[in-house]
């Protein structure tokens, strides 16, 4: 994965990762028509996917009381919609390449649009974070 897609917290990179190796599969079966029975069971996958990751970053942003929230919120809706839209009313065999770029596109264009300036609001919540100091003043001496 290139390394632009990197924000710098474990999790939510693991999560990206496994985002884009998706993604990756996606477009695979969409360009070998023998292996196209697999796309939907493919974007049931993407979209269970991306559905708890949300989730996850949605709790960083309470947690972190990050400014843009709604607008953040709402681009998941919305990459989210694409994926209903498609359950609801599966796009012709001809249409699928489109929608694999679109898909694409989507998804890895918030990572780098949305979620790069969300990351700078969760780093300063994590360095606020205070560990138990070691050298407490109730030592036994």
């Amino acid at each position: 994965m290139d390394p632009k897609y990197l924000l710098g917290i474990t999790e939510i990179d693991t999560q990206h990762q496994e985002l884009h190796t998706l993604i990756q599969s996606l477009q695979d079966v969409i360009g070998e028509t023998n292996k196209r029975q697999l796309i939907h069971p493919t974007l049931r996958r993407l979209h269970y996917l991306l559905v708890t990751h949300f989730a996850y970053e949605e709790s960083f942003m309470t947690m972190s009381n990050y400014p843009d929230m709604v607008q953040h919120k709402r681009n998941h809706k919305g990459v989210l919609k694409l994926f209903e839209d498609y359950f609801r009313n599966p796009p012709a065999p001809e249409d699928y390449e489109l929608l694999g770029k679109l898909l694409s596109d989507k998804v890895l264009g918030h990572v780098l649009e949305h979620d790069t300036h969300m990351i700078e609001s969760m780093k300063q919540y994590l360095g606020t974070l205070s560990t138990p100091k070691l050298n407490s003043p109730h030592k036994k001496k």
